[in-house]
């Protein structure tokens, strides 16, 4: 009897782990940036001009980088990954500093209205406990077909003296993990290297 319930035990838990490997290998989990579409999108490869991208581009643009770091619940259990999300750096200096040049593409969301910056659901403050207002994210976008660390550049809404923000300077970055190939080739398909 003992041998017998000892069985159907074990059969159930080898059948639970079976059900919960299932299911996390077809639920995902995406360790996105949580911000607002954009007004507009714009796209510049190396040091080719800025172009703003319209329409289906726009939205294969929006849909590739929203999908850009999400995996498997079991891919993210196993990597280490599960509770993973956009960390918001700053920079060691307190002047603004230029966003880098590339030589692959950078993909920026540009808003007409301040939007907040948020870590994770939670509002982002500053040292001094104010909310931090931010007119563009600037995607770092290369050619690597993995998952891997890139940043994603702030650029603020209102400069230091609380004016309107005319330049390209930034405070802080999201480092995230992202696969950006998807993107990478869909710009390349849409002759935005050109």
């Amino acid at each position: 009897m003992a041998k017998k319930i000892t069985a159907i035990v074990s059969l159930s838990i080898i059948g639970i782990l079976i059900i919960a490997t299932i299911i996390m290998a077809n639920v995902d989990v995406n360790h996105k940036i949580n911000c607002n579409n954009p007004d507009s999108i714009y796209v510049q490869y190396s040091s080719n001009g800025i172009r703003e991208v319209e329409d289906d581009v726009y939205n294969g643009i929006l849909e590739r980088i929203n999908n850009a770091s999400k995996e498997t619940s079991l891919t993210a259990l196993f990597g280490g990954t599960l509770s993973d999300k956009p960390e918001i750096v700053t920079n060691s200096t307190t002047s603004a500093t230029t966003v880098p040049s590339t030589s692959d593409f950078y993909v920026s969301f540009v808003y007409n209205n301040p939007q907040k910056l948020m870590n994770g659901n939670s509002e982002y403050k500053d040292s001094d406990g104010k909310s931090v207002y931010y007119k563009e994210l600037i995607f770092s976008v290369d050619d690597t077909d993995e998952m891997q660390e890139v940043r994603v550049y702030i650029i603020p809404y209102y400069n230091a003296d609380g004016g309107y923000n005319t330049n390209n300077s930034y405070y802080r970055y999201y480092l995230l993990n992202a696969n950006f190939a998807d993107l990478y080739n869909y710009l390349i398909d849409n002759e935005l290297n050109i």
